[in-house]
């Protein structure tokens, strides 16, 4: 699956962002949207900034279905973050996630614009499965 590809490329980049850091806009590029709560993100679910989601650095013609991915920052706990949303694909290979404040929030993390290190992690506790 392409998605997946994305996905893998986006854990092997690490350096994630957070909404609010970046340029992140909710929708598929060509017509992006100020992400806030309500916003329809490029998977066609409604954006919520509570809740642990993420976008991925992909192309505009790249059809997205959310797509749940475990993963820790800074050697934390593990969660599952709901991968629904695209961010500029200039950022592929450059950028990991653009983290939503719920995500940083799940992460452990302080919801605030920050850069960070995120990888893949197994919930029942083995990393990088």
């Amino acid at each position: 699956m392409l998605l997946q590809q994305f996905i893998n490329i986006a854990f092997t980049v690490g350096l994630s962002s957070t909404y609010g850091y970046g340029e992140h806009h909710c929708g598929d590029y060509g017509e992006p949207t100020p992400c806030i709560k309500g916003t329809i993100t490029a998977s066609g679910d409604t954006f919520d900034p509570e809740l642990p989601t993420a976008a991925i650095a992909a192309p505009r013609n790249l059809k997205m279905v959310s797509t749940v991915v475990y993963m820790s920052a800074n050697g934390g706990r593990c969660v599952a973050i709901t991968v629904n949303d695209k961010m500029n694909e200039r950022y592929i290979g450059k950028r990991g996630f653009d983290l939503s404040p719920g995500a940083l929030k799940a992460l452990g993390l302080e919801p605030k614009p920050q850069l960070l290190k995120v990888e893949k992690c197994n919930p029942k506790g083995d990393k990088n499965d």
